[in-house]
């Protein structure tokens, strides 16, 4: 019994890596986590300040900063990014936004 409970488990993780190899990131250098939580979790970790805009409601986020989003009524939310030719993603509100240390603005206003 012990090998096959060993067996399920293993077979569960190479599912698991397998499906999570075959995910694409909507842009380059932003990574997409799934989560238990009931709020969208946007965090930036590079040196660029990022605007978002979830449904007309706009967030700024400087370097090193974070914001969550209550998802209350929705199930995925529809992610425009600022200043990049990308126009748009959805994602699940019980995800993680991760902008990682290498992602830049395609376009910068000044």
């Amino acid at each position: 019994m012990k090998f096959s409970y060993k067996s399920v488990f293993l077979y569960c993780l190479v599912s698991l890596n397998v499906m999570a190899s075959d995910y694409t990131p909507p842009l380059q250098n932003i990574e997409i986590f799934e989560t238990n939580l009931l709020k969208l979790s946007i965090q930036n970790l590079s040196t660029e300040h990022v605007e978002i805009d979830i449904y007309g409601e706009t967030f700024n986020l400087p370097p090193a900063s974070g914001v969550k989003f209550e998802c209350s009524g929705y199930k995925t939310l529809e992610i425009q990014i600022k200043n990049n030719d990308h126009e748009y993603f959805e994602v699940s509100c019980q995800n993680r936004i991760v902008f990682n240390e290498f992602f830049l603005n395609q376009y910068i206003r000044k």
